[in-house]
Formats: C-alpha cells, structure tokens, sequence
C-alpha cells in the first residue's frame, strides 16, 4: 500500500508544481492477490481537480515473470492537497480532461465524491440523533 501512496504523490506533485500531501485513501479495492515473484506495475492519473485538492487514480497490476500474463490486482483512489510555502492549501491547475478515457476517469470521480458526500451527511444526520 506504500507503494501506492508513493506513486499517487509524484503523479499529484508533477500535476499541481508542488508539494503536495495525502488527504484521504478514498477506496481501496483489493482483486487479486500479488505473489512473491509477479512482477508489480503500477500506473497513477490525476482523474479530477478541485479548488486546491485532487483525486488520484491507482491501478496496480501483477505480471506473470515467465507468461508476461498481466492482470489487474489493485485499484484505489486517493485525494491529496497542494501546499504552499506556509503549508496552507492552495490553488492548482484545473484539470482539463481530454480523451474518453480522462472523460470517463473524470466523471466517474465525480460520482465518487458526490456518493462520499452523501455518506458524510448520513454519518452526521445519525450522530445528531
């Protein structure tokens, strides 16, 4: 899972310019188990851009060292926030999805962060109780 968090922050640092810190692991969906000896690949994306936050993509795949099978094993989505010099939040650059697959990674963000709001608001509604 470090590996994980590693890959989305250089992915995160390179899309805003600068530091940038893990807000949240968002889901982490574990669909194959990784054996000693497969080959690791991880691939990260910037799927959606806030004010001063960011969702990353990760998809972690095993690969067979001797078939060269891949398949997928991990997917997870994280959110970071860029700092500034005095370690508050600050802007970023929008993200300007262009292909059907960054449209795709975009709006599915979307959807996402709108189902996480909506279990917040039930968490809350249920401890006012």
């Amino acid at each position: 899972m470090s590996w994980i968090d590693l890959i989305a922050v250089m992915v995160a640092q390179r899309h805003c310019g600068r530091e940038a810190v893990t807000a949240s692991v968002d889901k982490l969906n574990f669909l194959e188990p990784i054996s000693v000896g497969d080959h690791v690949i991880l691939k990260a994306s910037v799927n959606f851009t806030g004010r001063s936050s960011m969702e990353i993509g990760v998809q972690v795949s095993k690969e067979n060292p001797y078939t060269g099978v891949v398949v997928r094993a991990t997917t997870a989505y994280l959110t970071f926030v860029a700092l500034d010099e005095n370690k508050k939040p600050c802007p970023i650059p929008k993200l300007q999805p262009e292909s059907s697959i960054e449209i795709r990674r975009y709006e599915n963000a979307i959807l996402r962060q709108e189902s996480n709001r909506e279990l917040l608001r039930k968490i809350k509604e249920k401890g006012s109780r």
